[in-house]
């Protein structure tokens, strides 16, 4: 064996889990109760989030809050057709959680265990994985990603579509459209249905963080007010993160933000 061999060793491994571990996991206070940020990630790579919430002195409620089953939605499943639902039901069952409306939840006696967390977790990750395992029943065109494709065919331009962006803290955040121009333009359009307040806080980070390793990005956010419900916070997070955060029919106004850019045509 060469001198150079590197020899693994089961403390430096367990170390190097624990930094990690240690690194993703994030606590703050709300309102009601606690939010976890955990070492687990949606399939489309979202850090999940987990809400903790006291019942009485002695218990407390693990809850997801409904983001899991509108993630789905958002993906364009449709959750309560037949084939999903019992899928959906099986893991219900199976991680001993409850259901109600779009809320999945479980009720722990205190102290909560680490494994009460990890499992709830885990559970969350495997729903979220409906959306490879079932067909979607139905999904709804997309106009907003439409608009914005049309105007790109209008000024013959040509972005790359899911590039990976690396922030000065996340690395391979995935925009829709990449442009190339004087002034380099990434586009989100969402696709996520409902009330997009928690979401808008999660790419509110995303944004500063790609422009602290991108300083001259401008982000550009398209939304469909028919599908998305924008409030004031999201509409306020976006407007502050974005160079452009407007619903897909104001096209002067992508119109505008292109020609800023510089953009060429080809």
């Amino acid at each position: 064996m060469s001198g150079d061999t590197i020899h693994l060793q089961p403390d430096a491994i367990r170390q190097a889990l624990e930094t990690f571990w240690g690194e993703m996991l994030e606590i703050a206070p709300t309102k009601s109760g606690l939010s976890l940020a955990v070492p687990l990630c949606f399939p489309d790579g979202w850090q999940l989030l987990i809400d903790l919430k006291p019942l009485t002195p002695k218990t407390v409620r693990i809850t997801d809050q409904g983001r899991t089953l509108q993630w789905l939605a958002g993906m364009g499943q449709k959750v309560d057709a037949p084939g999903l639902e019992v899928l959906l039901n099986e893991r219900v069952k199976t991680f001993g959680l409850v259901h109600e409306g779009w809320e999945l939840y479980r009720d722990v006696v205190l102290p909560v265990q680490g494994v009460d967390l990890h499992l709830f977790g885990e559970a969350m990750v495997s729903i979220a994985h409906l959306h490879y395992l079932y067909e979607p029943a139905s999904k709804a065109q997309n106009v907003a990603r439409q608009t914005v494709e049309k105007v790109f065919r209008e000024m013959e331009l040509s972005p790359t579509q899911n590039r990976k962006l690396d922030g000065r803290l996340e690395k391979g955040i995935k925009v829709d459209y990449y442009l190339e121009a004087k002034v380099p333009v990434a586009v989100e359009v969402l696709g996520r249905r409902g009330a997009i307040t928690d979401y808008m806080e999660q790419w509110g980070f995303r944004w500063r963080d790609i422009k602290e390793a991108h300083q001259t990005l401008l982000p550009v956010m398209i939304y469909d007010p028919a599908v998305q419900d924008v409030d004031e916070t999201a509409q306020a997070i976006g407007e502050s993160v974005c160079e452009l955060f407007c619903p897909y029919s104001e096209t002067e106004r992508i119109h505008g933000v292109l020609d800023k850019a510089g953009a060429k045509k080809g």
